[in-house]
């Protein structure tokens, strides 16, 4: 699409032939454009409180929860092989035994690779109470949220304006169709003998 259609589509100008419904199209059209650039700042501020809210939780859960080694008591299911022989990367739950801060052990279920042999250690995290618990939020886990809900935010507004702008342009062109219906009937009256 060249940029003169794209200019004469958004600016009927003084053109006889526009139409008031190809005006209203493309004031519409621009309105949505606008609309759409607005949007940036509103989605960077969803986005900016969403990178907060989990930057917060992640210094919460980094000061409260600390990492022990646990050590597995059988084998984890083995790695199944893919197609170019290499062994797939995924985590089974498999049980094990983990030190306490009172110098007690603690047994149950902690996440291994795939293929992991019995005495082999692995990271399980705890809380203050020394339960078992998932690992704290990492920053990075809290910047890939904050900039999928900015984006989110934004592809959702602009998605909105798009469905907007197409159902107006329908109920244009019903119109139009209807307008030439009337002059195509009016031609057919005026050319009777």
């Amino acid at each position: 699409m060249s940029l003169l259609f794209l200019w004469r589509r958004i600016h009927p100008g003084r053109n006889p032939l526009a139409r008031i419904s190809d005006r209203i199209e493309a004031a519409i059209l621009v309105v949505g454009v606008v609309a759409a650039l607005l949007g940036v700042p509103l989605a960077a501020a969803a986005g900016s409180e969403a990178y907060a809210t989990m930057m917060a939780r992640s210094a919460f859960e980094t000061a409260t929860r600390h990492p022990t080694t646990a050590l597995l008591l059988e084998d984890a299911p083995p790695a199944q092989l893919g197609l170019d022989g290499t062994p797939s990367a995924g985590t089974a739950r498999v049980a094990a035994r983990w030190p306490l801060s009172d110098g007690s052990f603690q047994q149950g279920l902690a996440t291994a690779d795939l293929g992991a042999s019995a005495g082999d250690g692995v990271t399980v995290w705890l809380d203050e109470a020394d339960a078992a618990v998932d690992p704290p939020v990492m920053p990075l886990d809290a910047t890939s949220t904050g900039v999928g809900v900015g984006v989110g935010v934004w592809l959702a507004g602009v998605t909105l304006l798009a469905a907007g702008y197409l159902l107006a342009l329908r109920l244009l062109n019903r119109r139009r169709r209807a307008a030439w219906d009337r002059a195509w009937e009016r031609f057919g009256q005026d050319s009777r003998p």
